[in-house]
C-alpha cells in the first residue's frame, strides 16, 4: 500500500491530527513537498487558523492526486517526531539496536519475516499504543521497502474502509 494510500485510509481527520502534530518547520517540509504556498493569508488570523488552513490543503492535495513523495515525508515525520516509543518497542522485539526509536539499520531485509510479524503482531495486540498507528507504521515500513513482509497480519484491514472517492473528499 502506498504512503498516499494509507494517508487516505487512515481518512481526514487523524491525517489533519497528525499534520498539527508536526512543528511549524515540519508542517513547511511537507507543503513544500505537495507544492503548497505556505505564505501567510490574510484569514490566518491565528496560528491555529493558519494551521487548520494548511492541514486541510494538505488533506485536499494527498486524497485527489499522487503524491506519494508528500504522503511519505508526512509520515516519516510524524513518526520519527511524535511515535518514536512505538518504534523503539518494536525495533526492540526485533532485536536491532536503536536510539529512541531511530535505527539506520536495514531491518526490514536482515531481520527474518517471522520475526518482523511476530513483533508487529505484538505491537498491535499490545494495548500500548492506536492499532490504526501500529498499522499504518507497519504499512509504512512495507511500503518504503517494497515489501508485503507484514501481508499475513490483514493491516489493511485495521486500518479502516476503503479511501473514500475523490468526489467526496474534502
Amino acid at each position: 500500500m502506498s504512503p498516499e494510500e494509507i494517508c487516505r485510509r487512515l481518512g481526514e481527520e487523524k491525517v489533519k491530527v497528525i499534520f498539527h502534530e508536526l512543528t511549524t518547520d515540519t508542517m513547511k517540509k511537507v507543503l513544500r513537498e505537495a507544492k503548497i504556498p505556505t505564505t501567510r493569508l490574510a484569514s490566518h488570523t491565528s496560528s491555529r487558523k493558519r494551521n487548520d488552513d494548511w492541514a486541510a490543503r494538505l488533506w485536499r492535495a494527498v486524497a485527489e492526486k499522487p503524491l506519494t513523495t508528500t504522503a511519505a515525508t508526512l509520515l516519516f515525520e510524524w513518526l520519527t517526531r511524535g511515535r518514536r516509543p512505538m518504534l523503539a518497542e518494536f525495533l526492540t522485539a526485533i532485536d536491532v539496536k536503536h536510539e529512541g526509536g531511530l535505527t539506520d539499520a536495514d531491518f526490514m531485509t536482515t531481520v527474518a519475516k517471522e520475526k518482523l510479524c511476530e513483533a508487529g503482531q505484538a505491537l498491535l495486540d499490545g494495548g500500548h499504543h492506536d492499532r490504526r498507528e501500529v498499522a499504518a507504521y507497519l504499512l509504512f515500513l512495507d511500503a518504503s521497502n517494497k515489501s508485503e513482509g507484514f501481508a499475513p497480519l490483514d493491516l489493511e484491514g485495521v486500518l479502516g474502509a476503503s479511501p473514500l472517492p475523490v468526489a467526496q473528499a474534502t
